[in-house]
């Protein structure tokens, strides 16, 4: 069984990635671009609140990249959908209405010849990092605090993500073990603010897509 895909987006909005439809196929609009179609779901939300998605990649990507199978490119395609919830142009809806998501040379350094997305501060990578231990951990579930997709998001490498966990672990926040993430009650009691960051992230995607529920 494929492990899930359960993310927190820099913007706090937790997403669960499903029905990601390998392969990418060409865009049937009759552009040159590829298209996959996946669906993010809101963690957290009784109200079946999900994003239809279709993720669409330049054939200069396509290029670039070489290889679009489901093991290269899985962790570009969800971190393409969290960018674009970031941006605040994914709307989370009770219906099925198709909305894109892009794959565009901004996500790759020709330089270096790989994927390469925007380094964030590390302020705002420590508050990710607590809401992925929160959202995911809620449960009492040991959260990997450093994965791969999370360090390809924020330009992070691992040693960088483990050093911001072991910060937040001093804080009190977390309780760490080698890269596995444990909520403490501390964590938990800031229930609030999590929920209130994922309703932020939410509505910004609904305002500024202009779509309701």
């Amino acid at each position: 069984m494929p492990k899930p895909l359960h993310f927190v987006t820099l913007s706090g909005v937790p997403i669960d990635i499903v029905e990601l439809k390998w392969p990418f196929h060409a865009s049937t609009s009759g552009s040159d671009w590829l298209v996959l179609h996946g669906r993010a779901n809101l963690l957290g939300d009784s109200e079946g609140q999900h994003a239809e998605v279709a993720v669409g990649m330049t054939q200069t990507m396509k290029e670039a990249l070489g290889s679009l199978a489901e093991e290269h490119a899985e962790g570009l395609v969800v971190n393409a959908i969290r960018k674009t919830i970031d941006n605040g142009q994914l709307a989370f809806l009770k219906s099925g209405k198709l909305q894109p998501a892009h794959v565009t040379s901004r996500f790759y350094s020709f330089l270096a010849k790989a994927i390469q997305f925007p380094t964030q501060a590390e302020d705002a990578v420590r508050q990710m990092m607590r809401r992925r231990a929160y959202w995911l951990g809620r449960d009492g579930a040991a959260v990997e605090i450093a994965h791969p997709y999370d360090c390809q998001y924020v330009n992070f490498s691992h040693d960088q993500m483990l050093a911001a966990a072991q910060q937040l672990a001093a804080q009190g926040w977390i309780r760490l073990e080698g890269d596995r993430a444990t909520a403490t009650a501390a964590l938990l009691s800031d229930a609030p603010a999590m929920v209130a960051a994922m309703h932020a992230g939410v509505e910004a995607g609904k305002a500024a897509t202009k779509v309701t529920a």
